[in-house]
């Protein structure tokens, strides 16, 4: 045998270097066979890793270079990425992301549970599932070879020196009998393959692997391929779960003996350790398969069984036959859902891992992403698999956030008036409270605050702010204790915190970041769910074409909303989710713009602009989904069925979604904010209205405020803000709830008060309106009087007391005035201090009313001057009535005297029985 090639000698540099556009920092492993730097992408200013193969071995080079120039183009998550393949001074070497983080060798030596181990080889067959559809074998699967991040994310390693399955061996042979074994022990310093001979040119046969893990095949036994790397797959499990290798040896020969003797199977892991699933047992099992044949055919094989075993529900049997729909559409998953939750494997078990050790974890990311289905239907389920008793309470902070935290609390009924003023006075009580919860229950607790923005949107006063975070810090302030809280926000949101430095400085510690799901994640949260209910797609091109629409930022709740909607039209015969139904949808982007247009045509044409109000309403002036009152929105209109007929057809339309609050009562919020942004018919009700949805909902808070503390005058707009408000009032109809029309009601009488008050005011400045009312008042006396006379004297005067009445209701006019404006002016003092305090512009606005109201009151003067003249007239005319009934009743006297004078005459006459 001849003496094998030495290696190269390491490389030194010792001075700045450069490769390319790669510059070289400082070692940061060695091996026997490769050498890797830290380096720094100076053109996208990255920092990478650049490994070197130290064998000056021309062939051993090309085949290297090839073999990772085809990985190179196998991209996937849980794949090292290559960035670039070269040669330098005759070695070759690659440009790969830089990763921090351990190695699976260094999990392993932490003992993680059988669990923690499987959530681990779940990204190991995705990566072995994408290196296989490209013809690449590992070779050379191993611990040392698996990566997983600080961040938690898995990547498989190496796969730039595995083989492509179908290239013709020509220069590396399987081992023989008499074959150079150069690698017995289990983890190889540095080395990823076995070394090669000298004789590869004479086509000696060699090993390539790593003893314990390699398959039959790969010891001669047959033609390797892609289930080489499954039976890597299962001796990683016998090697984490039972701490042994399943041939119970390690020496060489041995070893090799053991598993080429196909005709005796390995044993089962099973009653190696006992407390194993029984069907982590099969799969294991099935894994380490002498016969390829009984061995798992391909990757996806494994990797469904993994996650059917993983799904943290009862129901572990991969495919269910009830025909309940797998996806939620436009709403959250629910713990209820986490069966058909898919796609968030990696950043699950980052959560898990900031979890174990920081008690405050932070969900952040933009609208759409999927938060809340993360935590509810992700890592709730995934905290609760790990073992232990957990309570979880789950809250929406919403206008009364501390009161949520009181009914935390709260054990009994009647105690959360009581544990509110507690938290109002000490915060910390909270965290205290809860701890001593958890211990006397002998669980942990779970707090989870959902949408914590809502906090600025609908919570009032900082101070509330205040003691509603300070409440969960004391909640979440010792890894040790058995409390976690975990809040999720949306990421344009966190600014907001800024005025809260010491909840942000203590958040940043377990902030976690969830971005949209890469595409091949959204592949798994289409197809995987469909799989669950035993359907399929008809055609790869709908689900590729659905991964190409759903680009945008609200790509996630699309793409679930478009899947629904092919599920309601599948084809329940053939199990498929059907090309037509997709066409007839109009695809991804048309379906859910189509489906709210619908739902909006189907309102009656008389409820259109009442539709349009609700929704506007939902959405705050930041974008955001309104929690309202359900109340309020029955006060848009006076006809409250119309509203409520309304409401019922959007929730039916799964528009909106209504809940029943214990401490808000029934309220109203759109299903996901998706629908503000992709929504064209809201979006186009929202631009027109933008201008005033600021107002509206300045409007709305300001009367809320006013009810609330019982519709105080000195919460009534004055001022410049209440000119405003009148203005806009007056310029547009406004979808006003009944308390905002009371609010702009009292705004308007207090700013008519204070006109009438410089209106009084002027027309006493102005002079001789009082006088005049007095002498109209004495004049309508007289004139009482007179008529009074006349009425008693005379009969027959009916037309001139007539006229008479007609005067006097003039005068009452004048003098009901008069008494106005006399009331009018016992205010004049206080609202001119009010006056006083008016801004510039009021006071121009004021003075050009003031000469306005001069005019008036000139023309009123006159119109009293005129009214008095009347008067004098009337009382004149009553005068010469008088004058006219006295002549007419001493007229009537002379008459009465002479008839006296002749009744006597005739007395006489009769009594002396003559005549006169």
């Amino acid at each position: 045998m001849r003496k094998r090639r030495e290696s190269a000698h390491p490389l030194d540099f010792s001075s700045k270097t450069t490769i390319g556009r790669f510059e070289l920092i400082r070692e940061i492993a060695r091996g026997g066979m490769g050498q890797v730097f830290l380096g720094r992408d100076t053109k996208l200013g990255r920092k990478v890793a650049i490994k070197f193969l130290l064998r000056d071995d021309t062939q051993l080079v090309q085949r290297f270079l090839v073999e990772a120039r085809a990985t190179a183009r196998c991209t996937h998550e849980n794949i090292v990425t290559i960035f670039e393949v070269g040669e330098h001074e005759r070695l070759p070497y690659m440009v790969l992301e830089y990763l921090e983080g351990k190695t699976l060798t260094e999990v392993m030596e932490t003992k993680p549970s059988m669990r923690q181990f499987c959530e681990l080889m779940v990204p190991v067959a995705r990566a072995l599932e994408r290196a296989h559809e490209h013809g690449i074998v590992h070779r050379d699967l191993k611990p040392s070879n698996i990566f997983v991040t600080v961040r938690g994310q898995v990547k498989v390693l190496d796969f730039g020196v595995a083989r492509l399955m179908g290239r013709a061996e020509n220069h590396i042979k399987r081992a023989t009998a008499g074959g150079d074994v150069t690698h017995v022990d289990d983890e190889p310093a540095g080395a990823s393959l076995t070394e090669t001979n000298d004789d590869v040119r004479d086509k000696e046969h060699v090993l390539v692997g790593t003893l314990p893990y390699m398959s039959p095949e790969q010891w001669g036994a047959g033609e390797v391929d892609h289930q080489s790397d499954i039976w890597a797959v299962g001796v990683m499990f016998w090697r984490a779960l039972a701490a042994t290798h399943p041939a119970g040896t390690m020496v060489p020969e041995k070893l090799r003996a053991r598993v080429c003797d196909l005709d005796t199977p390995l044993p089962s892991i099973g009653p190696r350790v006992p407390s194993l699933p029984k069907e982590l047992v099969a799969i294991v099992d099935r894994c380490l398969a002498k016969h390829k044949l009984y061995r798992y055919q391909n990757a996806t094989e494994l990797l469904a069984d993994l996650q059917a075993f993983l799904v943290p529900r009862p129901e572990r049997t991969g495919r269910t036959t009830s025909e309940v729909c797998p996806y939620r559409g436009l709403s959250a998953f629910g713990e209820d859902d986490a069966k058909y939750f898919f796609g968030r494997d990696n950043e699950i078990r980052t959560a898990l891992g900031s979890l174990d050790v920081w008690p405050l974890l932070a969900v952040i990311g933009p609208s759409g992403v999927g938060k809340s289905s993360f935590v509810h239907a992700g890592l709730i389920p995934a905290l609760r698999s790990r073992g232990g008793e957990w309570q979880v309470h789950v809250l929406r902070p919403g206008r009364l956030p501390l009161q949520r935290l009181a009914l935390v609390l709260e054990e009994g009924p009647g105690q959360a008036e009581h544990l509110l003023k507690q938290l109002v006075e000490a915060p910390g009580l909270f965290g205290v409270m809860l701890r001593d919860a958890a211990v006397r229950r002998g669980t942990n607790i779970l707090v989870v605050v959902d949408q914590l923005e809502e906090l600025f949107t609908l919570a009032e006063g900082d101070d509330v702010r205040r003691l509603f975070l300070a409440a969960l810090l004391a909640a979440a302030d010792d890894p040790l204790s058995p409390v976690r809280v975990v809040l999720s926000m949306r990421a344009d949101f966190l600014d907001r915190l800024a005025g809260h430095k010491h909840f942000l400085a203590e958040l940043s510690r377990g902030m976690f970041f969830l971005t949209a799901p890469d595409q091949d994640n959204l592949r798994e949260t289409l197809e995987r769910p469909a799989e669950l209910a035993g359907y399929s797609f008809e055609s790869s091109s709908v689900v590729e074409d659905i991964m190409q629409t759903a680009t945008s930022r609200g790509a996630l709740p699309l793409l679930s909303f478009a899947a629904t909607r092919l599920w309601e039209a599948r084809d329940r015969q053939r199990k498929l989710l059907t090309v037509a139904a997709y066409q007839q949808m109009g695809g991804i982007a048309g379906a859910f713009a189509r489906h709210a247009d619908q739902v909006a045509a189907a309102v009656p044409p008389q409820h259109h602009l009442l539709l349009r109000a609700i929704m506007t309403r939902l959405v705050t002036p930041e974008g955001t989904r309104a929690v309202v009152d359900h109340g309020e929105l029955l006060s848009l209109a006076t006809d409250q069925k119309a509203v409520e007929l309304v409401l019922d057809h959007l929730v039916r339309g799964r528009l909106i979604q209504m809940q029943t609050d214990p401490d808000q009562g029934a309220t109203v919020e759109i299903v996901h904010e998706m629908l503000i942004s992709e929504w064209p018919t809201l979006k186009r009700w929202l631009e027109d209205g933008n201008a005033m949805r600021a107002f509206k909902h300045e409007l709305r808070q300001a009367a809320k405020q006013w009810q609330t503390r019982g519709k105080p005058g000195d919460l009534v707009w004055r001022g410049a803000i209440a000119q405003e408000a009148l203005a806009n009032v007056r310029r547009q109809v406004l979808d006003l709830s009944a308390s905002e029309q009371e609010f702009v009601t009292a705004i308007i009488r207090r700013r008519l008060r204070g006109m009438l008050a410089i209106l009084a005011a002027v027309v006493l400045l102005v002079g001789g309106v009082g006088f005049a009312f007095i002498k109209i008042t004495q004049a309508n006396g007289q004139a009482r009087a007179n008529l009074d006379t006349a009425e008693k004297a005379l009969g027959r005067e009916k037309a001139a007391k007539l006229e008479l009445e007609e005067q006097l209701h003039k005068l009452e006019a004048a003098q009901r005035a008069r008494e106005s404006a006399e009331k009018k002016s016992e205010t004049i003092q206080t609202q001119l201090t009010e006056t006083q305090q008016l801004s510039r512009q009021e006071l121009e606005a004021a003075n050009q009313l003031l000469q306005k109201q001069v005019r008036e009151a000139q023309d009123a003067k006159r119109k009293a001057e005129a009214e008095e003249a009347k008067a004098r007239r009337a009382n004149e005319e009553a005068l010469a009535a008088k004058a006219q009934t006295e002549k007419l009743l001493d007229e009537k006297r002379r008459e009465v005297e002479q008839l006296k004078k002749r009744k006597k005459d005739i007395i006489d006459v009769d009594l002396t029985g003559g005549t006169k």
